[in-house]
């Protein structure tokens, strides 16, 4: 994760209300997704499908409830990609339109 970065990204979105606690959150929020599951969020969020599997096991394998950990990754998605990621139960008939 280019975590630096993404803390620059984060600042400076007009969407974040309070910059420091929400900033700090969703980076260790992200971190904890790559540890936990052993990923790398920098090769995940360059492929749709992979950015999809890695949201739904984050719900089955971090038994997430509120979308916290969802959050920070379609974060970091957005931050890579420019757009926002869909709705999980979106996400198949977006990919066709796209």
């Amino acid at each position: 994760m280019r975590q630096a970065e993404f803390e620059r990204f984060l600042i400076e979105s007009e969407a974040i209300q309070s910059k420091k606690k929400a900033v700090v959150s969703r980076i260790a929020k992200a971190l904890k997704v790559e540890r936990e599951l052993k990923v790398n969020l920098d090769n995940i969020v360059s492929d749709d499908d992979k950015t999809y599997e890695l949201l739904l096991k984050i719900r089955e394998d971090m038994n997430e409830v509120n979308g916290v950990y969802q959050n920070s990754i379609r974060k970091y998605y957005l931050f890579i990609n420019g757009k926002e990621f869909p709705r999980l139960n979106h996400y198949k008939k977006w990919k066709y339109c796209s």
